[in-house]
C-alpha cells in the first residue's frame, strides 16, 4: 500500500503488524508530506530498501518475531547509512537495545505519538542525509589525497632525478689543478640546490673558481645553476680554441655572466664569489658579486677575509664589477662559504659568527671533513637554507 501526497519528499517504508499504530504513522507521516508505503514482509521490505525505492524504513522490533533483529542486521550490513527507526513496546528493552547496537537511528515507544514520529523521522532523515554527505566528502578528500600522493610522488621522483644531474654538473671533488688542491660541499634545504661550485682550468697557466649562491629554493634556483654550468663549459671552449686568447679578468667574467643570466629572463638573481688563479705569476684574481659572507684568505702569517664588494649578478643592467688582485704566498687556502652556513651557526651576532668563521680556516680546519664536523652537518640534519663551501689551497700548505 502507497499513500501518495501532493508534495512528496521522503519515501517512508512503515512495518507494522499492529494497524491502529500503522494508522497513526501513515497519516502523522502523509500529513508532513512525506511518501509511505506498508508492508509486512521482509522480503518485500529488503527489496524496497536495497533498491533505493525508499529512505527510511520503520520497523516493529516484533514485525518477523525472533527474527527482526536479523532482519535489521541484514539491512545495516548491506546500507550501514541506512536510516531505520523501530518500534519498541514496555517488557523488549533488551531487543531495543540490541537494535542500537546494529546501527538504527531512533526508537518509538508504543502507544504511538504523532508528533513525537513524526519529529523523529525528521530528525533521521536529516543524520543520514549528513552522514551520506560527509560518506561523499571522504570518498572525494580520500580521492584526492591518493591523487596528491601520486602527485608528490611523481614531483619527488623529478627533483631526485634533478639532484642527480645537478651532482652530476658539479666538479670532483677533491680535484688537483695544477698544485692546487680544491674540494667543496653542498647540502640543500631539500631535494635541488640554488648553491653551486665550480673550478676548471682556462688556459695553461690560469683556473678559474667560484661559488655562487642563487636567491630560493628548489626548481626554479636549480635551473639557474644549469646555466651557470653551460657558462662554465662555454668560458673553457672559448679559451681552448685559440690558446693566445687572453684570459679575461674575474670582474670582466661576472660581467658577462650578469648579461647572461639577465637575457635568460629566470627572474632570480645570485651572489658569487669568483677567482682567478694565475700560477705562473702567483697571484690571485678575485671579484665579489654581492658575496657574503667574504672569503676567507689563510696563510702562516694571517687569517683575514678577503676585502671587495658588488652587487649580486642578475639583477641590474650594466653593472660594472671590481677587480682585486692579490700576491700568493708559498702556502695558503682560500674558504668560500654561502651565507647558509651563518644560519647554523650557535653565535647570536653576526660578528661572532665571522670570527667564528676565523678561527676555524685559520687554525688550520680547511678541509671538508674537517669543516663539516665543526659545523655538525654530519648526519641527515635538515638545514633551513642550501649550505655550501669551496675551499683552495696549494698542496704543500697541506703537508
Amino acid at each position: 500500500m502507497v499513500i501518495p501526497t501532493a508534495n512528496q519528499k521522503a519515501h517512508i517504508l512503515v512495518m507494522d503488524q499492529d494497524s491502529e499504530s500503522e494508522e497513526i504513522l501513515v497519516s502523522c507521516l502523509a500529513e508532513a508530506e512525506y511518501q509511505v508505503s506498508c508492508t509486512d514482509q521482509t522480503d518485500v521490505a529488503l527489496k524496497k530498501i536495497t533498491s533505493a525505492e525508499v529512505q527510511l524504513a520503520i520497523i516493529d522490533l516484533d514485525i518477523a518475531g525472533a527474527e527482526t533483529l536479523d532482519f535489521i542486521a541484514a539491512i545495516t550490513k548491506k546500507l550501514p547509512a541506512f536510516p531505520i527507526i523501530v518500534i519498541s513496546h514496555p517488557g523488549i528493552e533488551d531487543k531495543t537495545l540490541d537494535a542500537f547496537k546494529l546501527g538504527i537511528a531512533e526508537y518509538l515507544m508504543k502507544p504511538l505519538r504523532p508528533h513525537v514520529a513524526a519529529l523523529s523521522v525528521r530528525n533521521a532523515l536529516d543524520r543520514a542525509q549528513l552522514r551520506r554527505e560527509n560518506i561523499k566528502y571522504r570518498e572525494k578528500l580520500e580521492a584526492a589525497n591518493r591523487e596528491l600522493q601520486v602527485r608528490l610522488e611523481e614531483i619527488q621522483a623529478d627533483q631526485q632525478a634533478g639532484r642527480l644531474v645537478q651532482q652530476k654538473m658539479l666538479p670532483n671533488s677533491p680535484s688537483t689543478l695544477f698544485n692546487y688542491r680544491l674540494e667543496h660541499y653542498i647540502r640543500p634545504a631539500n631535494y635541488l640546490a640554488g648553491d653551486f661550485v665550480d673550478y676548471h682550468q682556462v688556459s695553461e697557466s690560469k683556473l678559474v673558481f667560484y661559488l655562487a649562491d642563487v636567491t630560493g629554493h628548489g626548481a626554479a634556483s636549480a635551473f639557474v645553476t644549469v646555466l651557470m654550468k653551460q657558462l662554465s663549459t662555454r668560458s673553457r671552449k672559448h679559451y681552448s680554441k685559440d690558446h693566445r686568447h687572453e684570459v679575461k679578468s674575474a670582474a670582466w667574467m661576472l660581467g658577462w655572466i650578469n648579461e647572461n643570466v639577465l637575457e635568460a629572463e629566470l627572474d632570480r638573481h645570485m651572489t658569487i664569489f669568483l677567482g682567478v688563479i694565475d700560477k705562473d705569476k702567483n697571484t690571485l684574481n678575485y671579484s665579489y658579486g654581492g658575496h657574503f659572507p667574504q672569503a676567507i684568505f689563510s696563510s702562516p702569517e694571517e687569517t683575514c677575509f678577503l676585502d671587495g664588494r658588488g652587487f649580486p649578478v642578475g639583477l641590474f643592467e650594466g653593472v660594472e664589477y671590481e677587480d682585486h688582485y692579490l700576491e700568493l704566498p708559498d702556502k695558503f687556502c682560500i674558504s668560500l662559504f654561502s651565507d647558509g652556513v651563518l644560519e647554523i651557526l650557535p653565535q647570536k651576532d653576526l660578528a661572532d659568527k665571522e670570527a667564528y668563521l676565523l678561527d676555524l680556516i685559520g687554525s688550520g680546519n680547511n678541509s671538508v671533513d674537517a669543516i663539516v664536523k665543526a659545523l655538525g652537518l654530519v648526519g641527515n640534519k635538515q638545514c633551513p637554507d642550501d649550505i655550501s663551501f669551496l675551499t683552495l689551497h696549494n698542496e704543500s700548505s697541506n703537508e
